[in-house]
């Protein structure tokens, strides 16, 4: 797979016909734990409010969903973990787990009044050559899967995760990491 068609978020200037899909690492920035919240969040934030003024589509399938709700609830079992011998499941059980959870599903509640869920059409997909992939230069299956829905269904991915440089969708990202000097000039964004 050749690269991905990489552009910084802070530059982009949506429309109604944009269509997106929002990466489980930035939600996570957007509507997580307060304690992950860094500066970069503020762009992402800022591009959000924007797709939302300019009424664009959005996006969110239950790769996503999962993945914020598992970091979510991590991240929050590390911060409350008492002892090293203590374990998730200890955590989950215990009655400090309940508020936690109330908060995870509010904010997955608040994603969904965003997003319209969509998901892979599993039957299109060339398994096969997805888990060949998978082998041979050591992807997430996930990250693939993302990839794979945003080409098919013609979606642009937001995401901090550099992972996605591989593969050939358009990504709109704040990380600097992923961004290559000639793509630091504002664009708008096309239909692919």
């Amino acid at each position: 797979m050749s690269d991905a068609h990489v552009f910084p978020i802070k530059w982009c200037k949506f429309r109604s016909s944009d269509t997106f899909l929002i990466d489980a690492n930035v939600w996570v920035l957007l509507n997580g734990p307060s304690g992950l919240k860094r500066d970069i969040a503020v762009e992402y934030s800022s591009a959000l409010h924007k797709m939302l003024a300019a009424q664009c589509k959005l996006f969110v399938d239950v790769l996503v969903l999962s993945e914020f709700v598992n970091r979510y609830s991590r991240y929050k079992f590390v911060m409350w973990k008492p002892t090293e011998e203590v374990t998730f499941k200890d955590f989950r059980s215990s009655t400090d787990y309940p508020p936690v959870a109330r908060d995870i599903a509010d904010a997955v509640r608040g994603i969904l009044g965003m997003c319209q869920l969509v998901g892979p059409d599993l039957e299109s997909i060339d398994l096969e050559a997805l888990l060949s992939d998978f082998e041979e230069n050591r992807r997430d299956i996930n990250d693939q899967l993302l990839a794979e829905m945003c080409r098919s269904k013609n979606l642009t991915l937001i995401t901090h995760d550099r992972d996605f440089k591989g593969y050939e969708i358009t990504v709109f990202t704040a990380n600097p990491r992923m961004l290559e000097p000639e793509n630091e000039t504002a664009i708008e964004t096309t239909s692919h």
